[in-house]
């Protein structure tokens, strides 16, 4: 018998069904809205449209993440690099593909599908480690390259000159048209802890020096936590 009060209030297993219904739900339509957009290429070739797949593709890995938090008691999954996080992910049945992982950057190639994750098919970092009352501000996942300064808010580019990142015409191929590629604007694709996901575009002028100045929102402050930037290889320290 219930006690009194508790009358229709879900249990712990309860919610975590709905999460992965909901989990379940929303995927399907992001990958459909990545079809779309591979598969009929863009309108017209404007940063913007170049930017709106890595974008969802980081929405994509927040929620996974999310999920697995909503079914680890609040804890976001951890590890020594963010390809051991997202390995995780696969062994849990949130992301079945691991190609999911990759990016068209220098030197990263796709994962097959049932091959565990390397560093070369991961091309996002993590903030580690996170729970269910870290700050919504907090960038949970991004792109690699970039250095992310957690008292500053700021992201700096690691590698310069900007990596080039060459998007497939897929469209035109598909008709018959001659195969050709076309570089995605400089920028950084990211997922915070809130799920928004941005692309936000770095500054290429001379005195911008390669730097983001507000990644992270200026309302966001660290306190006493520390947290830590995992890059496909381990932990990207000061």
């Amino acid at each position: 018998m219930n006690e009194p009060g508790q009358e229709g209030r879900p249990g712990k297993s309860s919610e975590k069904r709905l999460g992965r219904v909901i989990l379940w739900i929303l995927l399907p339509l992001g990958t459909l809205y990545l079809l779309f957009c591979i598969l009929l290429g863009p309108i017209n070739t404007s940063p913007h449209r170049m930017s709106n797949v890595p974008m969802q593709n980081a929405r994509s890995i927040g929620l996974c993440m999310f999920q697995y938090a909503v079914d680890n008691d609040g804890k976001y999954p951890e590890g020594n690099s963010s390809t051991e996080v997202f390995q995780k992910l696969i062994d849990g049945k949130y992301i079945d593909d691991p190609s999911f992982f990759y990016l068209p950057l220098p030197g990263k190639i796709k994962a097959s599908l049932g091959q565990r994750l390397k560093p070369e098919n991961v091309c996002w970092d993590i903030t580690c480690c996170l729970d269910s009352i870290t700050p919504e501000q907090i960038p949970v996942v991004f792109m690699t390259g970039y250095k992310i300064d957690y008292v500053s808010g700021s992201a700096t580019l690691l590698v310069k000159p900007y990596p080039k990142s060459e998007e497939p015409l897929w469209r035109e191929w598909l008709r018959g048209g001659p195969e050709r590629t076309i570089t995605r604007s400089p920028g950084i694709p990211v997922c915070y802890k809130s799920n928004s996901a941005k692309y936000i575009k770095l500054d290429t002028s001379p005195n911008a020096k390669g730097i983001i100045p507000h990644f992270i929102d200026p309302s966001f402050s660290p306190n006493a936590n520390i947290y830590r930037q995992l890059t496909p290889e381990g932990p990207l320290f000061p």
